[in-house]
């Protein structure tokens, strides 16, 4: 304690002296010339980077040691509930279907559906239908004349399912009334109601029984046969028995088949004293691959009359090859018919023939035909095809003036060449969408009369059809019917020309509920005044309305 008491004695006494020394040396004197600028000398960085050369280098070394242990999960199961299979609804049947409708024209209509429910190995029902019209229509000289019509059908129906076949059956009536009310423009007279009346009665029954095999290897068969009894209200009768029969087998590949057609005429008409009968034999084979098909056959038919039989023959072949598989398939090919004509067929097609007129068969000796037909997509598909024809006794409506009115139709025959050029397409826009438009070109070889009576040479028919969710329907229908020309018996005019007219239709129909429905339907909207045959127009603007019902 006493050495550094005396330490720190001597050391401020050394300090001490040092202080007064330096009082006493520093006596200079300073001249200020001026003021004091003071300044710092540029630096010069060294620019040099350590470096750091280590020579040991560290090499880590790692060591692992596995112990193995055994791992025993614990597994929980959990049961899986079955599968349950959803059945896909089935849309509820109703045992009748209403339709009742009223138009200008004083026009009524009507329609029942009956049938059976759904059933596994049979059905049936019944069906009857009647529209008739009570209006006026113009003529071409300005003359109001009644041209009043009717049609009631009534039909009644069954079918029934065994193992390996399917039998069907049917008897109904068609009974239908006209008038001939387009008598010659340039006469002028007054016509009864009832003096140019016709009615038209058909009763008619068919059985059909045909195989169901899903194998081709199987026997496979399809038996027709029908009787009409037809007549009108001059007492024109005619008895109408059809047999029609097919059997097939495919043997190795290839299909082997006949067919074999009957048919029997019985009159009782001033026109035709004798039955006739046609019979027709038509050998068949057939054979086909993924690429192409070919059908050939050899058509026998016989005319038979009065205990003479006239044949014909009819060479037949077919020939379709898939050019790109489901969208383009090209075909060629030639055939020939004998077309046989009953009363009733032609009273269908013109019902203001002379009562009980008698129409010989026609003989289409040769037909050669080819074209295309495919799709563009799934929802699309298109057809053209064209045919050439060698006709004898085509058959031709011309105006009857024996009772100088010609408010009725006679026939005129003539040896044709016929050449049809025809093309079809139909598509889906959208998913409520459908449009489909056809059109033909016909081109007449004749070789007696000047120019095919009341054929046109050209129609186009088209049409769209709108669905909006099963709950809005509009159908649009268009067709054009082209130049037509009839055969006149006036000195210096050999014919009269019938322009071309087109017909434009609407209908719309809404439905409240699944068994509830009103519509719409207008017909002829361009109001044109066409004739449907020489002296006849139609029906002008026509609107119908009604509702449809589900029992």
């Amino acid at each position: 304690m006493k050495f550094r008491k005396r330490n720190i004695i001597l050391f401020l006494s050394f300090a001490f002296g040092l202080f007064l020394n330096a009082q006493e040396t520093i006596k200079k004197e300073v001249r200020v010339i001026k003021p004091y600028e003071p300044t710092l000398s540029e630096a010069s960085k060294i620019n040099l980077l350590p470096e750091l050369n280590d020579t040991v280098k560290l090499s880590p070394e790692y060591q692992y040691i596995i112990s193995p242990k055994n791992f025993q999960p614990v597994y929980t199961f959990r049961p899986l509930k079955p599968a349950r299979m959803e059945s896909e609804s089935i849309p509820k049947l109703y045992h009748s279907f209403l339709k009742l409708s009223f138009g200008n024209y004083i026009s009524p209509a009507a329609e029942l559906h009956i049938n059976s429910l759904r059933s596994k190995n049979s059905s049936g029902g019944a069906y009857i239908k009647h529209l008739s019209s009570y209006g006026k229509v113009k003529l071409s000289n300005d003359q109001k004349v009644f041209s009043g019509f009717g049609d009631t059908d009534f039909l009644l129906y069954g079918k029934k399912l065994f193992k390996n076949s399917i039998l069907k059956g049917e008897f109904g009536t068609n009974q239908d009334w006209i008038h001939f009310y387009g008598y010659k423009p340039s006469i002028d007279t007054s016509l009864s109601k009832e003096s140019i009346r016709q009615n038209y009665l058909d009763v008619f029954a068919g059985i059909h029984f045909q195989s169901s095999y899903l194998d081709s290897n199987h026997l496979n068969y399809d038996f027709y046969t029908s009787y009409h009894f037809f007549n009108d209200r001059f007492k024109n009768t005619q008895h109408e028995v059809d047999f029609q029969m097919d059997m097939n087998k495919s043997i190795s590949g290839k299909v082997f088949g006949g067919k074999l057609s009957v048919r029997y005429l019985g009159s009782e008409m001033d026109a035709i004293a004798h039955p006739v009968s046609y019979i027709g034999i038509e050998p068949w084979f057939s054979q086909r691959s993924g690429a192409w098909a070919l059908n050939l056959a050899l058509n026998m038919s016989f005319e038979v009359e009065e205990g003479n039989a006239t044949p014909h023959f009819y060479p037949k072949a077919k020939f379709k090859f898939n050019v790109v598989p489901k969208y383009l398939t090209s075909y060629v090919g030639v055939d020939g018919s004998l077309e046989s004509h009953s009363y009733r067929e032609i009273s269908n097609e013109n019902p203001f023939q002379i009562p009980g007129l008698n129409v010989k068969s026609t003989d289409h000796k040769l037909n050669f035909f080819g074209g295309f037909h495919g799709s563009f997509s799934r929802k699309s598909a298109w057809h053209l095809r064209g045919s050439y024809s060698l006709i004898d006794q085509m058959y031709f409506f011309v105006n009857d003036t024996i009772s100088g009115l010609g408010n009725q139709f006679h026939l005129e025959y003539d040896d044709v060449e016929l050449g049809r050029v025809q093309g079809e397409i139909s598509t889906a826009v959208g998913p409520s969408t459908e449009f489909q438009v056809k059109a033909n070109y016909y081109f007449y070889g004749l070789s007696r009369e000047l120019y095919a009576w009341n054929k046109p040479n050209f129609d186009i028919t088209a049409g769209i059809r709108y669905n909006l969710r099963d709950k809005i329907m509009v159908d649009l229908d268009a067709f054009y019917v082209g130049k037509r020309y009839a055969k006149s018996y006036d000195f210096g005019v050999p014919s009269i020309s019938l322009d071309g007219f087109v017909d434009l239709n609407l209908k719309i129909e809404y439905r409240y509920t699944r068994i509830l429905s009103a519509f719409l339907r207008l017909n002829n909207i361009l109001g044109g005044r066409y004739e449907l045959w020489n002296q006849y127009p139609g029906q002008s603007f026509f609107i119908q309305g009604g509702f449809t019902y589900s029992l």
